[in-house]
């Protein structure tokens, strides 16, 4: 009788990808073993070219997103084999502050970020993603990008009978990361919101922006992702390198001198000085993108402080903002906008493909699909 067994995505070297057969994943109480339908590609195409990883990742550690089908649960499961599945990034332990707040997984106390230089874990530490295996004592499963995945039941919420999987896939670091930075600022109708370095998060702040009735200013520079946001119906789009660029956003937003709020979507200082300058006096930055260790000047007087600027970001979703994610990914104009961010599928087979088209950033969101 053959073994049954998990093809896992790794990447040995840079740019190069490679599927890898390992044990089929062993679950223990609290856990399920999901067949993942979609796999999407996050900071995936810079490890791919740069082969530098974050704590939580390794050449066969990789991904943290996804959507899929329980095909396994261990004793006294509330959940059961064909349930359809999201799973949300991390693995908190549901004890802390933040975990008994609701707040988000990846800042669980358990992850000591604190005690890390640069923000990096040591690949031995037993939070987030890196402890499930260690906690089932399996040789795979742990990670998003394989056949089938080890989810603990916490971080697993089951999918409406009419929402599709490729709908629920962007619920992580597309539009669910952006939902909460959305929530967090408190957008709504009548205010104006200014998206700054977009590539799929951003594309995702401009829809979270839109379902809440705010006028979006995005500032970019790529045409084929300032097309995407058009589609999505973006208000306006501005070139930052345009001299004119903040006097149009005065322009928009009339007296207040500025935008309400600003979602910062790449780290890079080029746009992040551009949503401080856009924004009107107690306006609010939420940052969803880094571009790894490294500071950022900035006059915490004449920046921050004489125009009480409020100043944030976070990485995911918080676990109050569940059920609001879901029903937005339900809404069939969201749906409408997800099947325009998402440019390209590629069989996981093929990721090596999909990390090239990544690294042209003439795309939005990338999808893998494991099963083919």
């Amino acid at each position: 009788m053959t073994k049954k067994t998990n093809t896992v995505l790794t990447i040995p070297r840079p740019r190069t990808a490679a599927l890898t057969e390992k044990p089929y994943p062993v679950c223990g109480p609290g856990f399920v073993v999901v067949e993942v339908a979609v796999a999407p590609v996050c900071n995936e195409a810079r490890i791919y070219r740069d082969h530098q990883f974050e704590w939580h990742d390794g050449p066969e550690h990789l991904g943290h997103e996804g959507v899929g089908t329980i095909v396994e649960v261990a004793a006294g499961s509330r959940f059961e084999v064909g349930d359809r599945v999201i799973v949300f990034q991390g693995n908190s332990c549901q004890e802390c502050f933040v975990c008994t707040q609701g707040l988000s997984p990846t800042h669980c106390l358990g992850i000591p970020y604190e005690n890390y230089d640069d923000g990096m874990a040591p690949q031995d530490v037993t939070a987030g993603l890196l402890g499930i295996e260690k906690a089932n004592n399996s040789e795979s499963g742990g990670f998003g990008m394989a056949r089938y995945r080890l989810a603990p039941e916490h971080m697993v919420v089951e999918l409406p009978d009419d929402l599709s999987f490729d709908h629920a896939a962007a619920g992580n670091c597309t539009l669910g990361c952006t939902y909460t930075a959305a929530e967090h600022l408190g957008i709504g109708a009548g205010d104006v919101v200014i998206v700054g370095g977009v590539g799929f998060i951003g594309l995702g702040a401009v829809v979270n922006a839109l379902y809440r009735g705010a006028t979006v200013v995005v500032l970019g520079r790529n045409e084929y992702r300032m097309n995407l946001c058009r589609e999505l119906g973006a208000h306006h789009v501005i070139d930052p390198d345009d001299p004119d660029w903040l006097r149009r956003i005065h322009d928009i937003t009339g007296g207040r001198q500025g935008a309400d709020a600003a979602f910062e979507c790449s780290g890079a200082p080029y746009y992040l000085d551009r949503c401080f300058a856009g924004i009107r006096r107690y306006g609010s930055i939420f940052s969803l993108g880094f571009l790894g260790a490294g500071d950022y000047p900035i006059s915490i007087l004449n920046t921050v402080m004489d125009r009480h600027i409020n100043w944030t970001g976070g990485h995911d979703v918080r676990f109050r903002d569940r059920d609001g994610l879901l029903r937005m990914l339900g809404d069939p104009r969201v749906q409408r906008q997800i099947d325009v961010l998402v440019t390209h599928s590629f069989p996981m087979s093929e990721a090596g493909d999909a990390f090239e088209v990544a690294l042209t950033k003439d795309c939005g969101k990338i999808y893998l699909r494991p099963g083919e």
